[in-house]
C-alpha cells in the first residue's frame, strides 16, 4: 500500500516537473520568431504578381503566403524533414546519428536539424554552431511546436528559408528565378527550390552546378520512390534545366504601388487591378506617348475605375523611367493640377437639379467683364446665346461662367468639396469666377472618384448623402449631354458602326496649355487621362481634345463591357412645354414651344424673358410706339428680342433670327433697347497700352446696334472723334490718363454713356 502511495507521488512528480518543463519551454519561445521587415508586394485582382520594393534591409523577402504549394511541401520534407509530421520538433533518432558522425568525421559533418530547429537557427542570426546553441535550438523549437501548429511552423520556414544572395523565402524565389508564383512551379523547380535552403550558394551560375543539379535529381528520385512522380512526370523533370540567374521582377502599376505603400503601409497589397487591362492600357500609353513626345508633351497617366464598385481596374502615373530622378516617376494621378473645363458637367447637372435651367435654356455668350475678370472662349468667338445643353458640349466658357455666378462661387466651392476634390484648401473668394475654367487644382485620382458617386445615382436611383444636391434625373440629362461631344477625328463617324461603345465624355484644358484632361463614362467604367509635362511646361496643341481625348477612346477600346447604356431613371425627370426659340418656360408671348424630358424641378425656370408684344403697323415694317401716330392701323406681334449685344453675335450663326423693325420715322426710340456698349464694361479701368518704345498705343472701342444700316457718332470727353457705320462699330482712340466719359449717339439722336479710367501702365 505504501509502495503504491509512493509511486502516485513520484508519477505526480514527475508529471508535474513535465508540466512546468513544457510550460517553461512554451514561455522562453518566441510567439513570432522573427521581426524581419517584408518586401512590399502588389498583386492583382486574380492574386498575380504586378511589382514589388525590396525589404528596408536589403532583401528580397516576401510576406508570408497562407499556404504552401503541394509540389514545394513534398520536396521540402523529403529533403530535410520526412519525419516532420511525428516529432515534437526534435528527432533524437536523427540528432543521435548526427552525433556519431560528427565523433567519427572529428569535425561537425552533420546537424541532426529539424525544420523546427532550422526555423529557431534562422531567427537567432549570427550565432555559432555549438552544442551548447543546439541545445539552446532544441529547447526553442519544443516550445515552437506547443505554440504552432505544423503546418505555420512549416510556412514560416519556407517565408524565411535563404534561397542565395539576397532572396530569402519560396515565393521571392519562385518570381525571381522562375518569373512565376510557387503555386504554378514544376516538380523539377520545386524540388530545385527545395535543396537550396540547406546550401544556398550552390546557385551560383559559375559554381556548383554540378553539384546542384545532382541535388535536385536525387531530390526528384526520391520522390518518385515515394509515389509523387510517375516514371515520365519523373524522367521529364530531371530532363529541365536549373535556374540561373536572378531575373529582374515585374514592375506593372509601379506607381500604385508606391501610393499604397505611402498611404496603407502594407507589405502584402491585394489590389483590384487587373493586369491584362493594366497591360494593354500601358501599350496604349506607349503608342501615343511616342506621338505627344513630338511636340515634347512627356508625360501621361490613365486611371480606370469600375463604376459599380470604384474599384482601380488600372492605374499608370505615369511613363514608365528607370532614370533617377527622372519626372516620369512622379505620379501624376495623385499629383494636383489646374481642372480646366473638366468640372463643368457637376455645374450643368446642379443648375438643372435647383430648376434654373432646362437643357435647352439660352445662355448669353457675350463679351463680358466681371470684376476685372474678363473670360474667353477656347476659340476667342462668341454665339451671343447658346443653349446650356451646347454650351456643355461645346464646352464654352463664358456661359458657364455666367452660370456660376447665377448658381453662386461659395456654394458650388462647398460642392465641390462634398464630392471629394479636397485639394481645394482655399476659400472660394480666392478662386472666384475662374473656379470654374481652372482657377482650382484636383487630382485625377479624386476626379475619377467624383464621376464614379456621381453616375452612381443615376445607376442606383439612390442618393449619396455627400451629393445630395444631385438626383437621378439631373445626373442622366448631364450624361446624355456628354454623349454628344464630337470625338476626336479617329472616331468620327462613330454611331454608324454597332460595335463602337457609347461613352459621356469631357476634356479639360488648362490655362497656358499645361494640362490636357480627359474623363469617359463608359456603362461599366470611369476613365480618367491626363497629358501635360509633370514639371508643367506649356505647349501649343496640348489640349484635352488633341492630348488626351485620343487616349480616352483608345483605353475605352480595350475594357469589357457587360452592361447596356443606362436606361432612362424614372425619378427626377418629367415631360415639360417650354419655349422653342428661348428654352425658358413658356410665356405668354411664346408662339412656337416644345416638349422635352426635363427635369422634375424644371417648374422653377422662369418664364422667357426674350419674347415681347410688339405694336406694329399695318404691314409689320414699323414699330409705332403708343405716343406715335394714334390713327394708324396697327397689328399687335410676338416677337423674340434678343438684348443688342447678343444680337450682335446670335444672328452671325443664326440667318432665321430676326432683328427688331425700326422705330418709325418721326418716333424715339429708349437708346437701352437700340444699342448696347460692348467696351468698355461700366467703370472700366483700363491700363494704358504701349509699344515696345513706351508709345502710347490706341483703345478700342466697340457698340453693338440693331440697325446694320444706322450710324454712330462718337464723343469722348464732349469731343466729336469719329463716325462708324455699317454692322460693326469700332472706334479706335488714343487718349490720356485720368477718368473720360464716352459718349455714342445714333442716327435717330438715341445716346448711350459710359465713364471709364486710363491708368498707367507699371510697364
Amino acid at each position: 500500500m505504501k509502495v503504491s502511495l509512493r509511486r502516485r507521488k513520484v508519477l505526480f512528480s514527475l508529471a508535474g516537473s513535465g508540466f512546468l518543463c513544457l510550460l517553461f519551454l512554451f514561455v522562453i519561445s518566441p510567439e513570432s520568431p522573427f521581426h524581419d521587415p517584408y518586401s512590399v508586394v502588389l498583386c492583382d485582382n486574380h492574386g498575380r504578381f504586378l511589382g514589388g520594393r525590396i525589404a528596408t534591409d536589403g532583401q528580397w523577402r516576401f510576406p508570408e503566403a497562407d499556404t504552401l504549394p503541394h509540389k514545394f511541401t513534398r520536396a521540402i520534407l523529403s529533403f530535410e524533414d520526412r519525419h516532420f509530421y511525428e516529432h515534437p520538433g526534435v528527432n533524437l533518432l536523427s540528432l543521435g546519428r548526427a552525433m556519431i558522425q560528427n565523433i567519427r568525421a572529428n569535425r561537425i559533418v552533420s546537424g541532426g536539424s529539424t525544420i523546427t530547429m532550422q526555423l529557431v537557427r534562422m531567427s537567432r542570426k549570427g550565432k555559432a554552431r555549438t552544442y551548447v546553441e543546439k541545445l539552446i535550438e532544441i529547447c526553442l523549437a519544443v516550445g515552437i511546436e506547443l505554440r504552432h501548429s505544423k503546418d505555420e511552423i512549416l510556412l514560416m520556414y519556407a517565408s524565411h528559408a535563404p534561397f542565395g544572395g539576397n532572396i530569402v523565402g519560396i515565393e521571392a524565389a519562385s518570381m525571381r528565378f522562375f518569373g512565376r508564383p510557387a503555386a504554378d512551379l514544376s516538380w523539377a523547380e520545386a524540388a530545385a527550390m527545395a535543396v537550396l535552403p540547406n546550401a544556398p550558394s550552390i546557385i551560383n551560375v559559375n559554381r556548383n552546378r554540378k553539384s546542384f543539379l545532382a541535388k535536385r535529381n536525387r531530390l526528384l528520385y526520391t520522390l518518385y520512390q515515394q509515389g509523387d512522380l510517375d516514371s515520365l512526370g519523373y524522367q521529364l523533370a530531371i530532363s529541365e534545366s536549373l535556374p540561373s540567374e536572378p531575373m529582374p521582377l515585374p514592375d506593372e502599376a509601379s506607381h500604385y504601388l508606391e501610393y499604397r505603400k505611402k498611404s496603407s503601409g502594407e507589405s502584402q497589397i491585394n489590389s483590384t487591378i487587373d493586369r491584362g487591362i493594366q497591360s494593354e492600357i500601358m501599350a496604349i500609353m506607349h503608342r501615343h506617348h511616342y506621338t505627344l513626345k513630338g511636340n515634347l508633351i512627356n508625360h501621361l497617366a490613365v486611371i480606370v475605375r469600375e463604376l459599380k464598385t470604384g474599384n482601380v481596374v488600372a492605374y499608370q502615373g505615369n511613363m514608365p523611367s528607370a532614370e533617377p530622378g527622372d519626372a516620369c516617376q512622379n505620379d501624376m494621378i495623385q499629383t494636383p493640377r489646374s481642372s480646366g473645363s473638366i468640372l463643368k458637367p457637376f455645374l450643368y447637372a446642379l443648375m438643372l437639379a435647383e430648376g434654373k435651367i432646362h437643357p435647352q435654356t439660352l445662355v448669353p455668350d457675350i463679351p463680358i467683364w466681371i470684376g476685372g475678370f474678363c473670360p474667353k472662349n477656347f476659340d476667342e468667338k462668341y454665339s451671343g446665346a447658346i443653349p446650356a445643353r451646347q454650351a456643355l458640349t461645346e464646352s464654352l466658357n463664358i456661359p458657364f461662367v455666367l452660370m456660376l455666378k447665377q448658381y453662386g462661387i461659395e456654394r458650388f466651392h462647398a460642392q465641390l468639396k462634398n464630392f471629394g476634390l479636397t485639394t481645394m484648401e482655399k476659400p472660394s473668394s480666392h478662386y472666384g469666377l475662374s473656379l470654374i475654367l481652372g482657377g482650382a487644382e484636383v487630382t485625377l485620382w479624386e476626379l475619377t472618384k467624383a464621376y464614379v458617386s456621381f453616375v452612381q445615382i443615376m445607376q442606383n436611383q439612390t442618393e449619396d448623402v455627400s451629393l445630395a444636391a444631385f438626383d437621378a434625373g439631373s445626373v442622366w440629362l448631364t450624361t446624355e449631354a456628354m454623349r454628344d461631344l464630337n470625338r476626336p477625328e479617329n472616331e468620327s463617324g462613330w454611331k454608324n458602326f454597332s460595335s463602337v461603345k457609347p461613352m459621356a465624355w469631357k476634356t479639360g484644358t488648362s490655362f497656358g496649355f499645361r494640362d490636357a484632361w480627359a474623363i469617359g463614362i463608359t456603362a461599366d467604367y470611369v476613365i480618367g487621362v491626363w497629358a501635360g509635362n509633370a514639371e508643367g511646361n506649356g505647349r501649343p496643341g496640348l489640349t484635352g481634345v488633341s492630348a488626351a481625348a485620343p487616349v480616352l477612346f483608345d483605353v475605352a477600346g480595350i475594357l469589357p463591357e457587360s452592361s447596356s447604356w443606362f436606361s432612362r431613371p424614372n425619378a427626377g425627370l418629367e415631360r415639360r412645354t417650354i419655349c422653342k426659340s428661348s428654352g425658358f418656360a413658356t410665356g405668354p408671348y411664346c408662339t412656337d414651344t416644345l416638349e422635352i424630358i426635363g427635369h422634375a424641378h424644371g417648374d422653377r425656370v422662369p418664364v422667357c424673358p426674350y419674347h415681347c408684344l410688339l405694336r406694329l403697323n399695318e404691314t409689320a415694317q414699323f414699330q409705332l410706339p403708343p405716343q406715335c401716330f394714334p390713327g394708324e392701323e396697327i397689328q399687335m406681334k410676338s416677337w423674340f428680342v434678343l438684348t443688342p449685344l447678343m444680337e450682335k453675335y446670335y444672328r452671325r450663326k443664326h440667318p432665321e433670327y430676326l432683328s427688331l423693325p425700326p422705330v418709325k420715322q418721326g418716333c424715339k426710340e429708349e437708346s437701352g433697347e437700340i444699342m448696347e456698349f460692348v467696351y468698355p464694361p461700366p467703370s472700366a479701368e483700363i491700363y494704358q497700352p504701349l509699344d515696345f518704345q513706351a508709345k502710347l498705343l490706341p483703345i478700342v472701342f466697340e457698340v453693338a446696334h440693331r440697325n446694320t444700316e444706322t450710324s454712330l457718332f462718337w464723343h469722348l470727353d464732349g469731343v466729336f472723334v469719329g463716325k462708324t457705320s455699317g454692322v460693326e462699330h469700332k472706334m479706335v482712340i488714343v487718349t490720356t490718363q485720368g477718368l473720360h466719359q464716352l459718349v455714342v449717339v445714333d442716327s435717330n439722336g438715341n445716346r448711350i454713356a459710359r465713364s471709364f479710367t486710363l491708368l498707367k501702365n507699371a510697364g
